[in-house]
């Protein structure tokens, strides 16, 4: 049998034999392409996926508690001071990396590049990945100036998918990698599934190429393994990991806060929240299932259940999960035998598709399914699961949508680190005199982290104009 035949048998024996409809047609290119693509699926995983995820029946609701014990930051300053101690020198002995998911593609913002390349506007036109690396580099600095060490680094490590993973190494390479060490950057990739019709058949895009999508943010433990991303921590002496994603524009690169919180407390997976800003919004609550830590979605959160209060008048399911986790390498490996038990969640699509003469068409209502995995599934697997709220003024605004958007656009990002820029200068003993609420204030993150150090830069000064932007 030729390797074709061979394909085309196993393809068989799983009801998939449709994918090589138009084997006849194909160049010797394009068998080549599908040869290969059709390599690559394991048919078995993927048959037993649809069947788990279709006869999957909800029988009952889960019962939902509030996470005990939250900490909540912002009232705690003595805490926050030592925590950040404990943060900063646990930074300097390399024992923290974090962790980027990065593998979105900038559609909603009318882009075809990946979001992090993107500039939502500011004086400095830096871009999401700019900002990230220059706060990383501050972080280094700080934490080498409190411990006496001349070289410290946080390893970064940067998931991206098989759409914006070439863009995305050659957008760094191209600005010198932000002046960071390269061999302390380690891009790896989020595995894709095939998209399958409702009745579990593979969806072709074209006669010789697999529609196909990443498999959900709950593939980075799988992609951490696979790529040799965990090796390497355990190789450099890494003990915790923190993860984000690419969009958030006030993230806090490496917060030795929260990464002192999760050492002092020997966590093995904590997760950042916010309060939610009303009852019902669109996002995901941390809270107690069926008597484990996990994450409930907002569309599964009935009226009641989300708008409930306590005692004292406040939401009881009010941890507003904004995808900033930590992890211990010790917990990230632990799980690896139990990721077969990661549940699947079928998003319903509108996936462009061949027809019967071979032309690509993308359909009017939802044709298809994408299987993906979600990042907190794991949280239930926990054995010392922390919870940290903070504030979402200070620490989370994401770019989700596109210029003209009320929310989570280039706009509101904008607004959100120009106001808690203006707090730093504020706060550093400076003034701010200007005409409009509009007009922006800008602080490199190489001058300050987190307004750290400014007020021998602002004291007694006034800013005034139509954007102010402090560079060093």
């Amino acid at each position: 049998l030729t390797p074709m035949d061979e394909l085309l048998k196993y393809y068989t024996e799983y009801g998939q034999e449709h994918v090589f409809q138009f084997l006849p047609q194909l160049t010797e290119g394009e068998k080549s392409f599908l040869a290969q693509d059709l390599k690559g699926i394991d048919l078995k995983r993927l048959q037993q996926t649809y069947k788990t995820v279709a006869e999957t029946k909800i029988t009952s609701k889960p019962i939902l508690e509030p996470f005990p014990n939250i900490c909540k930051v912002f009232g705690t300053e003595d805490d926050r001071d030592h925590w950040n101690d404990v943060g900063l020198h646990n930074i300097a002995e390399g024992k923290l990396a974090i962790l980027l998911l990065a593998g979105g593609q900038g559609t909603r913002l009318g882009t075809v590049y990946p979001k992090g390349m993107y500039d939502v506007g500011l004086p400095s036109a830096k871009s999401l990945f700019q900002l990230q690396a220059e706060r990383l580099i501050k972080v280094q600095q700080i934490a080498a100036e409190i411990s006496g060490k001349k070289d410290v680094a946080i390893p970064w490590y940067i998931m991206t998918s098989e759409s914006t993973k070439e863009t995305t190494r050659d957008f760094f390479s191209k600005h010198g990698y932000f002046n960071i060490d390269p061999k302390n950057i380690y891009f790896f990739e989020q595995g894709m599934l095939p998209c399958i019709t409702p009745g579990g058949k593979i969806i072709m895009e074209t006669p010789f190429r697999v529609a196909k999508a990443p498999n959900g943010n709950g593939n980075m433990y799988q992609a951490l393994h696979v790529s040799g991303a965990l090796a390497d921590m355990k190789k450099r002496g890494v003990e915790m990991v923190y993860q984000y994603s690419v969009d958030n524009i006030l993230v806090k690169m490496a917060d030795p806060v929260f990464a002192g919180f999760c050492f002092e407390n020997k966590a093995d997976c904590a997760a950042k929240v916010v309060p939610k800003s009303h009852p019902e919004e669109s996002v995901g609550v941390v809270c107690m299932v069926d008597g484990k830590p996990g994450v409930i979605e907002y569309s599964e959160i009935d009226k009641e259940t989300a708008t409930s209060v306590d005692e004292y008048g406040s939401l009881r399911f009010n941890a507003g999960h904004v995808c900033m986790n930590m992890y211990s390498v010790e917990f990230l490996e632990r799980i690896l035998s139990q990721l077969d038990l990661l549940p699947y969640h079928v998003a319903k699509k509108k996936i462009p598709a061949v027809d019967s003469d071979g032309k690509t068409k993308t359909p009017s209502e939802n044709n298809g399914w994408k299987l993906e995995q979600f990042i907190f599934d794991v949280f239930g697997m926990a054995n010392n699961m922390k919870v940290f709220e903070v504030v979402r003024e200070d620490e989370f605004s994401p770019l989700k949508n596109g210029p003209g958007s009320n929310v989570d656009s280039p706009s509101s990002c904008r607004k959100s680190l120009s106001d808690l820029h203006k707090k730093f200068i504020r706060t550093s003993g400076g003034f701010i005199r200007s005409e409009s609420e509009e007009n922006l204030v800008e602080i490199s993150p190489l001058v300050t982290y987190n307004g750290e150090g400014l007020d021998k830069v602002v004291r007694g000064r006034t800013f005034t104009g139509d954007n102010v932007h402090i560079e060093n």
